[in-house]
């Protein structure tokens, strides 16, 4: 187990840190779209401050993850044990829904971000049921 999360830890830090240098590569004039499009540099900047958000909350999430698992009892009952195969599950499903919103087209955004929140708040609901006294 602490090898699985500490790899998915991992490539959440590469899928983390790569996105924003990619972000700064691009042509400023791919990031700012047309000139006279106003609602569509809104939209790119909605869109920019929304990704910066769940990468931020993927980060905090990783990191109560790899606290979590460092304090893990080494011999947990099998209650504990669906638990924490429960919560593993909710961050896979998490990363792969954050990956698929970083890649989303114009057209499949509001549907990437919806499975963003929803996979989000499974992960938030299966950490509170192996950590209930932790936020």
């Amino acid at each position: 187990m602490n090898n699985l999360i500490a790899t998915m830890m991992l490539g959440t830090f590469a899928i983390a840190s790569l996105s924003p240098a990619t972000a700064q590569s691009k042509p400023l004039s791919s990031q700012t779209g047309t000139v006279g499009v106003a609602g569509s540099r809104d939209a790119t900047g909605e869109r920019g401050s929304y990704l910066q958000q769940t990468q931020d909350e993927m980060r905090i999430w990783a990191q109560k993850l790899h606290d979590f698992d460092a304090n893990a009892q080494v011999k947990a009952t099998d209650a504990q044990a669906r638990a924490s195969k429960h919560l593993q599950d909710a961050w896979t499903e998490t990363k792969n829904a954050s990956s698929r919103l970083e890649t989303a087209g114009e057209a499949d955004w509001n549907k990437a971000k919806a499975s963003f929140k929803t996979a989000s708040a499974k992960l938030a609901v299966a950490w509170q049921k192996v950590n209930p006294a932790a936020k």
